[in-house]
């Protein structure tokens, strides 16, 4: 008798012990499915940019998520993706994840692939740096896919800025098609009904004399007289000593699509480049950004004055117009060296 009652004590602490040991391990693992932030749900965690590459199984994922600071346990997530039936639907992609998002939800995301509905705004004068780094931001595409495809096609100037619903993840191709489709039905008419454009090259000389208003002046009546200021010094053998250009030529010399405000040192104005207005007389070779209707009207419009010369306040962003370079170098230390 006092064996049985043993027997049954042994089996009942094992029965125990092997009971803890479920309810720990249940433990463990619903404890790592909880964020890897102290909040959980918490909206004030930064986000991380997460890639899952082609090819990535779900046990790369989970390392990758975990090297990432973004999950608890590799094994846990591994678990869960294999019971939940998410293990084997995980897509490549870019991905905007917050360490106060839970295993579920990560894995959710990862899943369905971040698809979603994307409003992204193209700021009017925005280079193809600037348009990759934006795209980018919102998931759109990796960062600089954009650059990569737009390479050695010529299409800066002509990727029309403005308000556009694009996808995560969605394809680089169809993005740059959107862009220059806009630029066809919003930019060519104008283009188009102007007889100042009656070629290619007049109409790449528009785009080239509008990027530069974009980007130099906020006002479209000071665009206006801007284009003729410029035309002016054209026509003169001027250079055009456009700070603008310098700056496309600083960015040509080190790309970057990291948003920064463009600053000039005195070195700067030395770029060997053909976009350094200082250095060379005419037109840079191309467009330094992408217009918008207004810069585009404003170059197809110039309207002649007696200036010659003009520089933006920096205080106001309003364009102060000189007639003289005396005048101009007064504007100078009034505007620009007092500051």
């Amino acid at each position: 008798m006092e064996i049985v009652n043993e027997k049954n004590i042994i089996r009942a602490a094992i029965a125990v012990i092997f009971a803890a040991a479920v309810i720990a391990l249940a433990a463990w693992f619903f404890f790592s499915l909880d964020p890897v932030g102290v909040t959980k749900g918490s909206a004030a965690t930064p986000p991380i940019v997460f890639q899952v590459s082609a090819g990535d199984g779900f046990r790369d994922v989970a390392q990758n998520l975990y090297a990432a600071h973004l999950i608890r346990s590799p094994f846990a997530f591994d678990l869960f993706s294999l019971v939940d039936g998410r293990a084997f639907t995980l897509k490549p992609g870019w991905y905007r994840l917050s360490p106060s998002m839970d295993t579920p939800q990560i894995a959710a995301v990862l899943s369905d692939g971040g698809a979603g509905e994307v409003t992204v705004v193209i700021p009017e004068g925005s280079n193809i740096y600037d348009i990759d780094r934006i795209l980018g931001d919102a998931l759109v595409i990796r960062p600089g896919a954009f650059i990569n495809f737009t390479n050695g096609q010529d299409l800066e100037g002509r990727l029309f800025p403005d308000t556009y619903q694009f996808y995560t993840n969605d394809n680089v191709a169809d993005v740059v098609k959107e862009m220059t489709d806009d630029f066809n039905a919003k930019a060519v008419p104008l283009l188009a009904a102007d007889p100042a454009t009656a070629d290619a090259a007049d109409e790449r000389r528009t785009l080239v004399i509008a990027s530069i208003l974009q980007k130099e002046v906020p006002d479209q009546n000071d665009e206006e007289l801007v284009a003729g200021i410029i035309l002016k010094r054209l026509a003169d053998g001027m250079p055009l000593d456009i700070d603008a250009t310098v700056c496309c030529a600083k960015l040509l010399a080190a790309p970057t699509s990291t948003a920064q405000v463009c600053s000039l040192s005195a070195l700067d104005f030395k770029i060997d480049s053909p976009y350094n207005t200082y250095l060379n007389k005419g037109l840079p070779p191309g467009p330094i950004g992408n217009p918008g209707t207004s810069a585009i009207t404003a170059a197809l419009h110039p309207q002649s004055s007696p200036y010659l010369y003009y520089l933006s306040d920096p205080a106001t962003g309003k364009t102060i117009f000189a007639k003289t370079l005396d005048e101009q170098n007064q504007n100078r230390v009034k505007y620009l060296e007092s500051n």
